[in-house]
């Protein structure tokens, strides 16, 4: 699928979720009586009330006479004012008005999925419950544009990755290219150097490209360039050791916390398996250098390219297809020296 459609198919999904209604949340029994019926409650409770009851103890002869109730009356009522308008209070809209500070207070900490408990719409309803149903429906366009933008984001991430692997891979070899070592390269000499972890620099050139580009045609050569990627993908440590293809039939890998021995080892695996992988009788010469901070410094990067290339010249002097150190080769127990490798040798033998 590709990314407009994705974009396209996500956008008509939660177009489609924000056309629906809000989810239907549970009743509250304080919603199914309106204020003006809890406004009718507390006149009849604080005015029919006590007229009556004060006329039934006078009738019962409870209270002498009418005027000494009406007193006794008037001193409850004086007494009790506050806490009664509170209680009326609460129990006709400050309760409500409680609940929609509880939801938006709820919404402003990112709970989009909080929904007040209303009852069905009626045709005569009071403001707060209107008010109600739009913080509902608030709510959801919240939810539903938040969940939208998610969506969005996370695509535009997921392209932005794609690019970035786009723009750093070699369309033809499928590892990475010239920019990404130029990018790539000189953090990890820096952080090679100040932890002291062994850091190695093979430089490969394919021998006798040209002639097979010239005898087989281009097609074939480019052949030659995807074996010798697929084989340094193949002979490399993911997440340890970095391939890349520098351009025409040049090629780089860096290898990470090794001895020059395993170093080593592992550029006669990549020269044999390219050997084997391509039917042109295209081989590999391999340049290896080993980073040395004190030598170096301060120019890590041309300083250890320079004595990589020297070491892939002299191995091309002595007839190619083999793997050679620069004058930095330290194998634990022996002393620096310069070791070229040839594989004609090695079947003379």
């Amino acid at each position: 699928m590709t990314f407009d459609t994705a974009t396209a198919s996500t956008q008509a999904r939660v177009e489609a979720e924000a056309s629906a209604p809000p989810r239907a949340p549970r009743l509250s029994p304080g919603n199914l009586l309106g204020v003006r019926a809890r406004m009718r409650i507390a006149l009849l409770a604080l005015l029919a009330l006590p007229p009556a009851l004060a006329l039934f103890l006078v009738e019962k002869g409870y209270v002498a006479t009418v005027s000494r109730m009406l007193g006794l009356w008037l001193a409850v009522a004086l007494v009790m004012v506050l806490p009664l308008a509170r209680l009326v209070a609460r129990f006709v809209a400050l309760g409500e008005i409680a609940t929609l500070n509880a939801f938006c207070a709820a919404l402003r900490r990112g709970e989009y999925h909080r929904r007040l408990a209303l009852p069905p719409e009626g045709s005569d309803e009071h403001e707060i419950l209107r008010l109600m149903r739009d913080l509902n429906w608030l709510a959801h366009g919240v939810e539903t544009r938040e969940t939208w933008l998610k969506t969005l984001l996370d695509e535009a991430r997921h392209r932005e990755r794609h690019f970035a692997d786009l723009s750093c891979t070699d369309a033809l070899t499928g590892i990475c290219n010239r920019r990404h070592y130029d990018e790539a390269l000189p953090p990890l000499l820096e952080e090679a150097a100040g932890a002291g972890y062994g850091l190695w620099l093979l430089m490969i050139d394919c021998d006798r490209f040209k002639a097979v580009n010239d005898t087989y045609g281009h097609p074939a050569g480019d052949a030659v360039l995807a074996a010798m990627g697929a084989t340094l993908r193949e002979s490399t440590r993911e997440g340890l050791d970095l391939p890349f293809r520098l351009g025409g039939d040049e090629f780089a890998v860096i290898l990470t916390r090794l001895p020059a021995a395993a170093a080593h080892r592992v550029a006669e695996r990549i020269r044999a398996r390219f050997a084997a992988a391509t039917p042109y009788g295209a081989t590999a010469s391999i340049g290896i250098a080993r980073l040395d901070p004190k030598r170096d410094a301060p120019l890590l990067l041309p300083s250890l390219t320079a004595r990589c290339d020297a070491a892939l010249y002299a191995v091309k002097t002595a007839g190619g297809n083999a793997a050679g150190f620069a004058d930095d080769r330290a194998l634990e127990g022996e002393h620096d020296c310069v070791c070229i490798e040839n594989k004609n040798h090695n079947h003379n033998r």
